[in-house]
């Protein structure tokens, strides 16, 4: 079989590559474009149906939107280099801004709909845009922001209506003037330009603005077996790289885009991929360790039969969880369909993948690289490491990366030469697997050993009862620092009977007594996250100190 990713070893260099693919698009050629000359050549095609209303576009009426809001944005003084921002969820027509500001070369920074407007303040006071898309729900929210920052932006609403104000309806109808391509700012850039400034994490703070450039969001698909018949779906919003890279490839294949513009729920989800039969689509690893844990099995696996590749990545997924997935999609048209990304959003997502059909998988790894990437293991002095040793992941790909927006100094600390240094620790074993071992600052110094959090978390995960599990560092005078954990119970009678000595002699059964939990074992109802999903270890000690007193 002929698989899309894979691990070569240069023993010389200590280097591990990913299968080499050439560039489908020029160093000239941009995003607006490359989805202008896609979709001209499949005018009549439905390519989006807003799933609460049943609004179909077809390529050709989403390029007159696109085109006409493109050509009021620049009468409005929008220029190509100012920013525009996002502030909305999914609707008719956020995709139409996202074509649009392609088109201008204005980039979008798009934040959560749901943040609060101290946050959104804080993340616009760096790239100011010069015109923020909101939701009528969030129009004092970012009234508060140009009032904070003394910003002189535009107000556009995407969903409801106020009086006064502008509203995207008014500025998408088709125009006749719009002309060629050659008419728009985006024909004048090149592919080394930003195309999008994406976030970080947030796990460490208020996220940083990764500037995306255009030859990376064209040579960058989130699913590598997408055609023009297939059917995606992602409840991302533009904030998160997902939920971009779902769009772009969207366009760029002519495939059908379904729009949930509802909040997220499992049986929301599950009727969504039934009722249209979605074929490639994205969910977090808290979305299905939900599926398998608290919904009925046969439900879930009626629901998912056209899945094609559900993706998950941004946390790793208990493998006890994997497993489970993975059977529930086993009848479904490929087998099983299911598979894990490892990546970060300054090479704009996946660095390896884990799966079956069409990747190779190995249980408890990250699986092998994507096409175009390189990666090295390097050890605290930045000397590299060979196969089965720990170390830092460092990863490059031909794609330019700009860094992040007006922070030269995190630019630099995120760069070494050509290298982009991920902050994860890992190693590769002699198959040319990738195993992950958490964050380097996430690791645990007791007495002078260094412990991983991911390696006890596997553990206590395979513990029936057991729903979701966060090891993390308690201060101890004597120690430095002793391994503890908080655990989420499964709401079944496994779950109920669940003890802290039952983990302890779990533990004790099957590692070594450097693992041991000795800084305790809390039983909570959920576990912090962060507005992308990311389980904020961080913000444990301080959440058990409270529980103690």
């Amino acid at each position: 079989m002929s698989y899309l990713t894979g691990t070569k070893y240069n023993e010389a260099e200590k280097i591990w590559s990913g299968p080499k693919s050439k560039e489908i698009y020029s160093r000239d050629m941009t995003v607006g474009e490359a989805i202008v000359l896609q979709l001209r050549k499949t005018p009549q095609k439905v390519i989006q149906i807003l799933e609460s209303t049943g609004e179909t576009l077809t390529a050709q009426e989403f390029l007159d939107h696109s085109m006409a809001l493109a050509k009021r944005m620049l009468e409005m003084g929008i220029s190509a280099g100012d920013i525009v921002g996002g502030y909305a969820k999914h609707s008719l027509h956020l995709g139409t801004v996202m074509l649009a500001s392609f088109l201008c070369g204005t980039p979008v920074h798009g934040v959560f709909q749901s943040f609060e407007k101290g946050v959104i303040a804080k993340i616009y006071e760096t790239s100011r845009p010069k015109i923020i898309f909101c939701d009528q729900e969030n129009y004092e929210n970012v009234l508060y922001v140009l009032d904070k920052l003394q910003l002189d932006a535009k107000i556009v609403l995407m969903t409801g209506s106020i009086d006064g104000v502008l509203n995207i309806k008014d500025l998408i109808k088709k125009r006749e003037d719009v002309g060629d391509l050659s008419a728009f700012p985006c024909s004048k850039l090149c592919s080394s330009d930003t195309a999008a400034i994406l976030s970080s994490s947030g796990t460490t703070g208020t996220p940083k603005g990764i500037m995306c450039s255009h030859q990376s969001m064209l040579h960058n698909n989130l699913h590598l077996t997408v055609t023009q018949d297939s059917v995606i779906m992602c409840f991302s919003s533009m904030f998160w790289s997902t939920g971009i890279l779902n769009f772009v490839q969207s366009l760029l294949y002519s495939a059908l885009r379904i729009v949930p513009d509802r909040p997220y729920s499992p049986e929301y989800f599950f009727d969504l991929v039934e009722r249209y039969k979605v074929t490639h689509c994205f969910a977090t690893s808290a979305q299905i360790t939900d599926w398998v844990t608290n919904h009925d099995k046969d439900v879930v696996r009626k629901s998912l039969q056209s899945i094609d590749t559900l993706l998950s990545g941004g946390t790793s997924i208990p493998q006890t969880i994997q497993d489970q997935i993975m059977e529930l999609l086993s009848n479904g048209k490929k087998k099983p369909g299911f598979a894990m990304g490892y990546g970060t959003s300054e090479i704009f997502i996946c660095t390896s993948i884990n799966g079956g059909y069409p990747f190779e998988y190995k249980a408890q790894t990250e699986g092998k690289l994507w096409p175009n990437r390189d990666m090295c293991i390097v050890d605290e002095n930045g000397k590299r490491l060979g196969p089965n040793e720990l170390g830092e992941i460092y990863v490059r790909t031909p794609y330019i990366w700009l860094g992040y927006y007006k922070n030269a100094k995190a630019t630099a600390q995120a760069k070494d030469g050509e290298w982009i240094r991920t902050g994860d620790l890992g190693f590769f074993d002699d198959d040319g697997f990738l195993h992950l071992k958490g964050r380097a600052k996430e690791i645990i110094k007791w007495l002078s050993f260094q412990i991983s959090p991911q390696s006890i978390e596997e553990m206590i995960q395979c513990i029936p009862g057991v729903s979701e599990v966060c090891v993390f560092a308690v201060t101890d005078l004597a120690a430095g620092s002793l391994v503890a954990c908080a655990v989420v119970r499964t709401p079944d009678e496994e779950g109920q009977q669940l003890t802290a000595q039952m983990i302890n002699e779990y533990l004790e059964s099957k590692m070594d007594g450097l693992y041991l939990l000795r800084g305790g074992i809390y039983f909570l109802n959920d576990l912090p996250r962060t507005d992308t999903g990311k389980v904020q270890r961080m913000k444990m000690p301080q959440i058990i100190e409270e529980i103690d007193r």
